[in-house]
């Protein structure tokens, strides 16, 4: 079956919700595609949706990355011209997603290109499997309430470590960042917060390497129209909003605990679809 908008609007919206959820997109969207019976989407609706989805999380922590790029300036202005002292815990926070962000770019700049190695459905039922452990396993350990003021450098590298997981398809980014800063004490909502900052530069770094794909490695865009692309950035953008909204939530009730056991809801569904062939 061809591409189509409402195929594309449908494609942009799992990948844009579910980019921002600790559940795999790539498994929502080669569900959905394997169900529809529609070709390969192409790394140029990939972009699409990673565009879509850098501009919903932009614009939901606009205020935050401001604030930080503000502080960082007066930090740089002569002590003599400054009006007021920088915020000292936003120029933590900002350090910290420095040194977290290096690892994380660089496995997103790779993620295009390992993109190819997995693509089977058995594949990204183990991956959803283990992805849901991961969001898991925060919540048999003692909470903590740490933010930028408390979490080290060290805490921050292997936070960006932890995301590197999401550059193999089957895995939640989201997830694996938002777990391993819960691990290492980060607050849940100061911890999700973290997570989406971080995920501005992943999200560029993805948009990179799909474009990449395209020009330089001759990816093939097969049946995929630019108005299907253009539906599929405008859905993901909606549906990025309304899933870090959904999360903002969660974050100051239960948690997550419920999304893991849909990640392994979600992998039962994709091997049975195997196994059906």
């Amino acid at each position: 079956m061809e591409w189509n908008w409402l195929w594309g609007l449908v494609y942009g919206a799992l990948g844009g919700l579910f980019e921002f959820l600790p559940v795999s997109p790539q498994v929502h969207q080669e569900v959905f595609r394997k169900l529809t019976g529609l070709e390969d989407a192409g790394y140029g609706l990939s972009f699409a949706v990673h565009l879509g989805a850098l501009a919903a999380v932009v614009l939901s922590y606009y205020g935050s990355i401001s604030k930080l790029f503000q502080e960082q300036k007066i930090a740089g202005q002569p002590r003599r011209k400054r009006k007021r002292q920088p915020d000292f815990v936003s120029l933590m926070q900002l350090r910290l997603l420095k040194i977290a962000a290096v690892p994380v770019i660089l496995s997103c700049l790779l993620a295009p290109w390992l993109s190819q190695y997995v693509d089977g459905m058995w594949q990204l039922a183990i991956l959803a499997v283990l992805s849901g452990i991961v969001v898991l396993l925060p919540h048999y350990m003692s909470r903590a309430n740490k933010d930028a003021r408390a979490l080290s450098p060290l805490d921050a590298a292997l936070i960006g470590l932890g995301g590197v997981l999401g550059a193999v398809p089957g895995f939640s980014r989201v997830g694996a960042l938002m777990s391993v800063a819960s691990m290492r004490g980060a607050d849940r909502q100061f911890g999700l917060e973290f997570t989406y900052l971080l995920a501005i530069p992943a999200l560029a770094a993805l948009c990179i390497g799909d474009l990449a794909m395209v020009i330089f490695a001759g990816a093939p865009q097969t049946g995929v129209s630019f108005f299907a692309g253009v539906m599929a950035c405008a859905a993901a953008f909606g549906a990025g909003f309304a899933g870090i909204r959904l999360m903002r939530f969660l974050a100051v009730k239960d948690g997550y605990e419920s999304l893991a056991y849909y990640s392994w809801g979600l992998a039962m569904f994709t091997f049975i679809l195997y196994l059906i062939g």
